[in-house]
């Protein structure tokens, strides 16, 4: 009766040892599931050590090579993604040229109940110091700070906004003299030469251009207003640009520069917009779509979201937000 008792007693106890044994497992596997942050950590530390230790080189790496890990999917020459990772999204966009990478966006979402940002921030800005060194500059506005290292002739930019934060990318061209423009152009083209070299140099994108970063690129006289920047200027007494740019929080998202031709006889305004859209072909290839009516034609391309627009006095070089 003993030996019963006993066999009894050392089941129980080896039942009840296997629950704890298994609560204790499954404690070990919720320990060690990576949190929200740790994963969106992992994922920046990735993007930055790809760039540092030269294994993604803007301007030569092709994009078919990331497809699959990153599980890209196509719009053109741009190539997206997004995770979630329970209260932190992450949206990827890797911009290219002829399959070529040559701008990188990450950018993390928090959600409204995540109160960890600012702690988040500061682990992130921690890391890149440790890695990149001290930030060659820093920039702040209303809704956005910006910490921007150079490293191996890129342009990395560490953007903090209200509700996440963004890694952008991109070859450093600042010591590149314009690409179009190998002919002298006209002095009321210039300005629309350097808008269509900032786009394709990133140096104006949607994501990242504030109203402050807008004027330090144009010298002109901007008048500004709440969610807008504009400037006019004429040309040889009959022709007059005017330029725009909006923004949604301070962050850019439209510019319309519209040219009128007061003297629409001479034509001057066909051979100025036949030389606009040479521009554009010249860094974007020829126009994707082209459509013409009896008032008017216009021209989009697939690698840019920059249309051009041609009517009977006059033309307009247009980029919106929702066109991307």
């Amino acid at each position: 009766m003993l030996q019963k008792n006993i066999l009894v007693l050392l089941l129980i106890i080896g039942i009840v040892s296997g629950c704890s044994d298994k609560k204790e497992d499954n404690s070990i596997v919720e320990e060690l599931a990576p949190s929200a942050f740790e994963n969106a950590f992992n994922e920046s530390k990735e993007l930055v050590l790809l760039i540092k230790n030269n294994v993604l080189i803007l301007d030569s790496t092709t994009i078919e090579a990331l497809i699959v890990s990153h599980n890209l999917k196509p719009e053109g020459d741009i190539y997206r993604s997004e995770i979630s990772f329970g209260n932190i999204a992450l949206k990827k966009v890797f911009k290219c040229n002829k399959g070529v990478i040559n701008t990188v966006h990450f950018d993390f979402y928090y959600d409204s109940l995540n109160t960890e940002l600012q702690n988040d921030s500061k682990s992130l800005l921690g890391f890149l110091q440790k890695e990149l060194g001290d930030y060659t500059s820093t920039h702040s506005s209303s809704s956005m700070k910006t910490h921007t290292w150079t490293v191996s002739g890129n342009i990395i930019d560490y953007e903090l906004f209200e509700n996440g934060f963004t890694f952008t990318i991109r070859k450093n061209h600042t010591s590149i003299k314009p690409i179009v423009s190998k002919q002298e152009v006209s002095e009321q083209l210039k300005l629309t030469d350097i808008l269509i070299n900032h786009i394709y140099n990133d140096s104006i994108s949607f994501e990242s251009s504030s109203m402050s970063g807008i004027q330090s690129l144009f010298d002109v006289d901007f008048k500004g207003k709440s969610n807008a920047l504009a400037f006019s200027k004429t040309y040889n007494e009959n022709i007059l640009l005017s330029g725009s740019f909006l923004f949604d929080q301070d962050v850019l998202s439209g510019i319309y520069f519209d040219y009128m031709y007061s003297d629409t006889t001479s034509k001057d305004f066909v051979s100025d917009a036949k030389i606009v859209k040479s521009m554009i072909s010249e860094l974007f290839n020829a126009p994707s779509e082209v459509a013409t009516v009896s008032v008017s034609s216009s021209y989009k391309w697939i690698n840019t979201p920059i249309i051009l627009e041609v009517y009977g006095d006059g033309f307009s070089v247009i980029l919106e937000k929702s066109s991307l």
